[in-house]
């Protein structure tokens, strides 16, 4: 008979999962990471795993939603302050003197990608070895919960400018991998570098 875990003890084995999740996709990858190294960290029984998760892909994606929310989070508190600051209305949002404080914004929310399991789902084939595994319901409802007020503002200042959407996330999305050679860019330079590129987009996105 399975083991009856109290609600803490739910919480906190799940919690272990996910955190050892992290850990593994960046040391070696979606397809190296198994159900017996997890359990192994996690330090539960492998029968008790499928009481919370029906596959490993399932837990690398609710892994990859969580700091995908924690993202969105920092990006949509971070225009939020700024409107506040600035004394804006939502009437008049005029972001054309705010490039340097929106540059830190969206550097904070690629570092958190850099140092997240994000990263290793920027891979084509990582992503579709999670994806393959994941019920259509699920998906459906990730993607009804992916707009938020960040995402929302981006598109809004786009439009405005006369910038196509998908040129704006693909200028964003060259930059996330290019910051992937930071080994090669140079620890001490890496920061600066990012900095000066999305910089040059923040400057485009918001000019009159």
């Amino acid at each position: 008979m399975p083991k009856m875990y109290s609600d803490e003890e739910k919480k906190q084995i799940i919690e272990k999962l996910k955190l050892e999740a992290n850990v593994l996709m960046q040391e070696k990858g979606v397809k190296k990471t198994t159900v017996d190294e997890l359990v192994k960290r996690a330090g539960i029984p492998k029968g008790t795993f499928y009481l919370f998760y029906p596959s490993k892909e399932m837990l690398l994606f609710d892994v990859s939603q969580d700091f995908h929310e924690q993202v969105d989070q920092y990006i949509a508190n971070g225009f939020q302050k700024i409107i506040i600051d600035k004394n804006m209305t939502k009437n008049n949002l005029d972001f054309s003197d705010c490039v340097n404080e929106i540059t830190d914004v969206i550097l904070g929310a690629m570092e958190i990608t850099y140092n997240s399991c994000l990263k290793v789902l920027l891979e084509p084939e990582s992503m579709n070895l999670i994806l393959s595994k994941i019920p259509d319901e699920v998906l459906e409802k990730h993607r009804k919960n992916d707009s938020d007020f960040g995402e929302g503002l981006f598109k809004e200042l786009a439009t405005k400018n006369g910038m196509s959407v998908e040129t704006l996330v693909g200028s964003f999305m060259m930059i996330i991998f290019g910051g992937m050679y930071k080994r090669e860019v140079g620890e001490q330079n890496w920061k600066e570098s990012m900095r000066l590129l999305i910089k040059g987009i923040v400057i485009q996105l918001v000019s009159k």
